[in-house]
């Protein structure tokens, strides 16, 4: 892959350029890029009359479909997919987890991965992680962190987050949390699916009052709040509590998705942690009951996918890289082919993936699209991605 930073004055050519806003590919692009801030772009460009010479310099790449880089909105930089127990250790030894830390920076961005956004952990890595990013090692990534998970002590997420007893330790949290600086809070509203029982979920940690509370708190603090919940119960709460996205929501109804849709709620549905147990080498450590449960539980995933789009939930990719058998950037090609496989256009998974995963971030005013004022954090492919989704698989420029 071709590694540009884009921190000087540069114009790029490129063959065609994607319209991410109107699903559409644009011919012959030109896009000035100054002091890594897109300037202007232009379409129908005549590659005769490109610049020799001037104070940018001239990036030809008229073989290559140039779009912006794409955002991963749900992943955990503590963790690296392979081996929990390893990954826990690490995060008491601050020089151990840091090469960890940017070897997960280094292959999201080999995916086409220009924004992540870290869902917490209990040792404060991915808030750490974002210091490393902020000292430019790595150079370029950009990471939105929550710091440690708020949930209940004694049910799930005691490696996301210390847990506490109620609302007034809840809110105590809120308050460290803001001091620390977290981009988000992360809110645990439910436990996790059971790969033993179909739809089977962990309990609810929070009641509707306390969780009102919780994010009403965290919103007086400036501070937006992911939700996770697996249960259509636990995802009615958090509608209800106007968290602003919905992580997983695995068991999600038709109804609920409905509610989602009129409050304009975001959902990162997170398919390939689950899907991931059936399709990869992990399926050898299920037994055959357990691998039919789970295959039931991705597949009914994917087709509220379909009835969420339909339904006009905004959507956005997040793969939840770190849990098991979820590597960082690696795991990202896969979740936008599920997506596929639940029905939607290349042309509505890549705005996923670009567009409204930025806006979902909060990252709307410098990410998700090609435009003046935006950052020139953008990939290239050979051939149109919004013919032959798998093409991003095959990321061969990336400017950062």
């Amino acid at each position: 892959m071709q590694l540009m930073t884009n921190n000087g004055n540069l114009i790029l050519y490129a063959g065609n350029i994607v319209d991410v806003e109107a699903g559409v590919l644009r011919p012959r692009g030109l896009v000035t890029v100054r002091r890594g801030l897109i300037e202007a772009v232009e379409w129908g460009v005549d590659p005769e009359t490109l610049p020799a010479e001037s104070d940018f310099r001239l990036v030809s790449l008229p073989d290559l479909t140039v779009m912006p880089g794409m955002i991963d909105c749900h992943v955990h930089l503590a963790l690296d997919g392979r081996d929990f127990q390893a990954a826990l250790a690490r995060w008491n030894s601050p020089p151990d987890w840091v090469p960890a830390v940017q070897a997960a920076f280094s292959e999201s961005l080999a995916a086409g991965l220009v924004a992540l956004r870290d869902g917490g952990d209990g040792g404060n890595i991915g808030l750490q992680a974002r210091e490393l990013v902020q000292e430019g090692r790595p150079e370029g990534t950009r990471l939105m962190s929550c710091g440690m998970a708020i949930g209940r002590t004694g049910r799930y997420g005691s490696f996301l987050g210390p847990g506490v007893s109620g609302v007034t330790e809840a809110c105590e949290l809120l308050d460290t949390l803001a001091g620390q600086g977290v981009d988000w809070v992360k809110v645990l509203v439910s436990g996790i699916v059971s790969f033993k029982e179909f739809g089977k979920v962990g309990a609810l940690q929070f009641e509707q009052g306390e969780l009102d509370t919780i994010i009403s708190y965290a919103h007086s603090l400036g501070l937006p709040v992911m939700a996770h919940a697996s249960s259509d119960e636990a995802v009615r709460m958090a509608v209800r509590a106007s968290a602003d996205s919905v992580e997983h929501a695995y068991f999600v109804t038709p109804q609920t998705l409905e509610m989602m849709a009129s409050s304009g709620i975001p959902w990162v549905p997170t398919v390939v942690p689950v899907a991931n147990q059936v399709l990869t080498p992990a399926a050898a450590n299920h037994t055959g009951a357990s691998r039919d449960i789970i295959t039931r539980t991705y597949e009914l995933q994917l087709e509220r996918i379909a009835e969420g789009a339909s339904k006009g939930v905004p959507l956005g990719i997040g793969t939840d890289a770190g849990a098991a058998g979820v590597l960082h950037g690696q795991g990202y090609a896969l979740e936008l082919e599920l997506y596929s496989q639940a029905g939607m256009t290349p042309a509505e998974i890549i705005k996923a993936a670009t567009f409204t995963g930025a806006q979902i971030c909060g990252l709307g005013e410098e990410l998700g699209s090609i435009a003046p004022g935006k950052q020139a954090r953008l990939i290239g492919v050979k051939g149109d991605p919004l013919q032959k989704l798998e093409l991003l698989r095959d990321i061969v420029f990336l400017l950062n």
